[in-house]
């Protein structure tokens, strides 16, 4: 007999909990599962609400792009050396403790508005928690096995592709899934500050004009997008990859 996942009880509680709470409020103010049930039917018929989504991702995995990829090639630059990874450790600490947000009025003024300055928002929120796990996942390979592949001859390129690669993966997967998920959060904030469109642009333009089941329906959305990636693009990812990584 398959053992009962619990994970199924909670989108039930949650629309319970929601329910409950919406009693309390006017349906202008928060409202309940059915006037946001109809408000996405709605917008599920509507091309503007695609073109947002479309919008928002497009901005999400081009800076992510990005931000990976770097951040992956600096962190194991910076894991092999010494001398660039004492270079590059007092600025990751630097600009890591700033939020990202914190740039987006910045690169708005500097970038005008569009998609430049939220593409740039997702590479700040994204490279640092990466680059950090990639250098402290160099950090973590045994010297023995450093050594062993130097008695088997290994080249340098060997040597990266055989050793540095592998072992470095499962921390670099860990950078990936934190970076992506503040990088999303960092997104829509930075659409509802300066966006002209978006998922972040729909819920504040929503708010603003009183469509508070709009603004769930924006709400929902975010969420149900983030749970897409991680079921269906990390998780695979992370097992075909770094499946070998320890569970403790």
């Amino acid at each position: 007999m398959k053992k009962f996942h619990f994970g199924i009880l909670a989108i039930p509680f949650i629309i319970v909990v929601w329910m409950l709470a919406a009693r309390h409020y006017p349906p202008i103010i928060f409202p309940g599962p059915w006037p946001t049930l109809l408000e996405l039917k709605k917008q599920l018929a509507s091309p503007d609400y695609y073109h947002h989504i479309g919008i928002s991702l497009y901005r999400l995995f081009f800076g992510f792009a990005i931000a990976a990829v770097s951040a992956f090639v600096l962190g194991l630059l910076a894991g092999i050396s010494t001398a660039f990874r004492q270079f590059l450790t007092p600025m990751v600490t630097l600009f890591q403790a700033t939020p990202p947000m914190a740039w987006a009025p910045l690169l708005i003024l500097m970038l005008d508005l569009g998609n430049a300055p939220m593409i740039a928002v997702i590479v700040i929120a994204a490279f640092f928690p990466i680059i950090v796990n990639v250098i402290q996942g160099m950090e973590r390979i045994k010297v023995s096995h450093i050594r062993a592949a130097q008695t088997l001859g290994a080249s340098k390129l060997q040597l990266a592709w055989h050793v540095y690669l592998p072992e470095v993966m499962p921390s670099a997967f860990t950078g990936i899934v934190v970076g992506f998920g503040i990088a999303w959060r960092s997104l829509v904030a930075a659409e509802m500050i300066g966006g002209s469109a978006g998922i972040g642009w729909l819920i504040s333009s929503s708010g603003q004009i009183g469509n508070s089941p709009l603004v769930m329906v924006g709400i929902i959305t975010i969420g149900v997008l983030a749970m897409f990636f991680e079921f269906v693009l990390i998780h695979p990812l992370k097992k075909r990859f770094a499946s070998w990584a320890p569970k403790a």
